[in-house]
């Protein structure tokens, strides 16, 4: 019964499977707008270039896939799983990913301003040039990955909540963090060499084995040495 209902055609509005959705795709649609697809599996899905803005994948599967450029402003990835991702160029203003996992996704040039991303798992990630700006990222985890170093090289970060963000030995060389709420984040040997720290209070961080060589300081609150 479940195979014959996702290989059903769909009578009109948006793909409603996996099967439906595959079959738009291959017909060359792109715009797909309000989907509500939680808990797809859609490893190494390519949904490059569409639109799915508003639509929810929670606890969704899309190791792998690709959403190169894809529109996904005010979507749902509450715990989904995007590990290896190439979600690079994405965006995805005000869009929403608690607890999900992006380990190892890439997201050079991606836009997540105004995202939420609390818990979110973001190790090894591939993001220079990416724009944080106002996003809220309490808790989300920025380690280097195993085998991967985290580049978050001159990425925007302004506004942006870091509250106890981990971001031990990321790359974030000439990072704009102007204005960050970077209390009890760990910074423990971040590259920050020419980042723009102006107005942060660092009076909480952890910026042991952190190089500032070429850092904007400029009202900024340092910790006690």
């Amino acid at each position: 019964m479940a195979e014959e209902m996702a290989e059903h055609p769909r009578a009109g509005g948006p793909p409603a499977t996996l099967a439906q959705l595959r079959a738009a795709l291959a017909a060359g649609e792109r715009q797909f707008r309000g989907l509500r697809l939680g808990e797809l599996d859609a490893q190494d899905l390519d949904l490059s270039h569409c639109n799915l803005g508003g639509s929810c994948f929670k606890e969704a599967r899309f190791g792998r896939a690709r959403l190169r450029g894809a529109q996904v402003e005010g979507c749902c990835f509450q715990r989904a799983l995007l590990w290896g991702a190439d979600l690079s160029a994405l965006q995805a203003a005000h869009s929403f990913w608690q607890d999900a996992d992006l380990s190892g996704a890439r997201l050079q040039g991606a836009c997540l301003s105004g995202a939420f991303l609390h818990r979110c798992c973001l190790r090894g990630v591939v993001a220079a040039g990416s724009d944080w700006r106002q996003a809220r990222l309490v808790e989300a985890d920025f380690r280097s990955g195993l085998d991967q170093l985290t580049d978050l090289g001159a990425a925007d970060f302004r506004g942006a909540d870091l509250t106890f963000a981990l971001l031990r030995g990321a790359n974030l060389h000439g990072a704009n963090l102007q204005g960050c709420c970077l209390y009890g984040a760990d910074l423990t040997g971040a590259d920050l060499r020419q980042a723009d720290l102006q107005g942060c209070d660092l009076r909480d961080t952890q910026l042991q084995d952190a190089p500032l060589e070429g850092a904007l300081l400029g009202g900024a609150l340092l910790p006690k040495t």
